[in-house]
C-alpha cells in the first residue's frame, strides 16, 4: 500500500535557530500580558484576537489578519534541513504538513518545478502544490493548516478549526462543492467512495482512508480537531460494517515521553502508536531510527 508521511513542526526543530512556537505567541499578545496556563494554542490565539485594541466583533476579523500577517512575515525565513531531503527521498505520492512555512521545498533542488494548486481563500480542504520533473508530477505537497503565501488560510484559532470540520464533514457527506475551471463540482460521499473502491483525490482527507499514514514530528496535540475528528471518523466507519474495506494503517512516531492516556486513546482510535526513544538529546538520531522503520 501507499506510504503518506504527515509531518509536524517537529522537523523544523532540527534546523539551527528554530522559531520557537510559545515565543511567537509571547510576541503576537503585545501589550497585552496574560497567563496561558492550560489553554490551548486556539484558544490562545482566540483571546488574543478579540483583546487586540480592544476589538468589537464586527473588526475582530481584521485583528485576525494582522496576526496572521504577522505569522506569515515570522515564518518566511525558516531554512530547510537535510532531513527534509530524506524525508523527501523516500518518494512517497503525498506529504502532508501542519506546517505553513517551505522548508520541505526549500531543499529540493533546481531540477524540480513548483506548481501550486490551490485556489482556495481560507480553508485548506484541497490546498496543495505539485512537484513536476519533465511535466510529470513527483510529489505532492499538502498544506491542511494553510500557508504563509496566503495568510488567510493559517489555521490557528478555534473559530478557524471549527469551520474546517464543518467542511471536512461536508466532503465526507458529500455534501462539499467547489468550483473548477469555471464548473461546480460536487464530491461524492466518501462512504460511498469507500464501498466502491473509487476516489477522487480532490482532499487530502481520502488519505486517510486509501494510504498507510506515517505520523513524524507531530505531538498530536488535543487542539488538532481537525486531524483527531478524522481519526475518529476512519474508526468509526471501521465500526460501521467496514473494516473490511478500510485496509490502510497509521503509525505515529513519537519518543517514551508520551503519556499512557494519548497512547491509548490513538491505539482506540485504530492508530499504532511506535515508540522511539531520544538518546542524549539526540533528536536527529531520534528521526533517523524512525525513517528507518518507515
Amino acid at each position: 500500500m501507499e506510504k503518506t508521511i504527515l509531518f509536524g513542526n517537529g522537523i523544523n526543530l532540527l534546523s539551527q535557530n528554530a522559531l520557537n512556537w510559545n515565543s511567537l505567541l509571547e510576541e503576537l499578545k503585545e501589550a497585552r500580558i496574560f497567563e496561558n496556563g492550560n489553554l490551548p494554542n486556539t484558544l490562545i490565539f482566540e483571546r488574543i484576537v478579540l483583546e487586540k485594541d480592544k476589538v468589537d466583533l464586527k473588526s475582530a476579523h481584521l485583528a485576525e489578519k494582522n496576526i496572521k500577517d504577522k505569522i506569515a512575515v515570522n515564518f518566511r525565513e525558516i531554512p530547510t534541513n537535510p532531513f527534509y531531503k530524506k524525508l523527501f527521498e523516500l518518494g512517497c505520492k503525498n506529504y502532508m504538513t501542519t506546517n505553513y512555512d517551505y522548508a520541505f521545498i526549500k531543499c529540493l533542488d533546481d531540477t524540480f518545478e513548483i506548481k501550486n494548486n490551490s485556489t482556495e481563500e481560507a480553508y485548506n480542504i484541497r490546498r496543495n502544490t505539485s512537484i513536476l520533473k519533465n511535466n510529470k508530477e513527483v510529489t505532492k505537497i499538502w498544506n491542511i493548516h494553510g500557508e504563509i503565501n496566503k495568510p488567510t488560510s493559517i489555521m490557528l484559532g478555534l473559530d478557524h478549526y471549527c469551520g474546517t470540520i464543518g467542511k471536512l464533514d461536508g466532503y465526507l457527506k458529500g455534501t462539499y462543492e467547489f468550483i473548477q475551471h469555471k464548473q461546480k463540482i460536487r464530491v461524492q460521499s466518501l462512504f460511498k467512495k469507500v464501498n466502491e473502491k473509487k476516489y477522487d483525490g480532490y482532499s487530502w482527507i481520502e488519505l486517510f482512508f486509501t494510504t498507510d499514514i506515517h505520523i513524524v514530528g507531530l505531538s498530536m496535540d488535543y487542539s488538532e480537531t481537525d486531524l483527531w475528528w478524522v481519526l475518529n471518523k476512519r474508526a468509526r466507519t471501521m465500526y460501521n460494517g467496514r473494516k473490511k474495506l478500510i485496509k490502510n494503517n497509521i503509525y505515529f512516531y513519537t519518543d517514551s515521553s508520551i503519556s499512557k492516556e494519548k497512547e491509548e486513546l490513538l491505539q482506540s482510535f485504530k492508530v499504532t502508536v511506535v515508540k522511539v526513544p531520544v538518546v542524549n538529546h539526540n533528536w536527529e538520531e531520534h528521526y533517523h531510527h524512525i525513517l528507518d522503520q518507515i
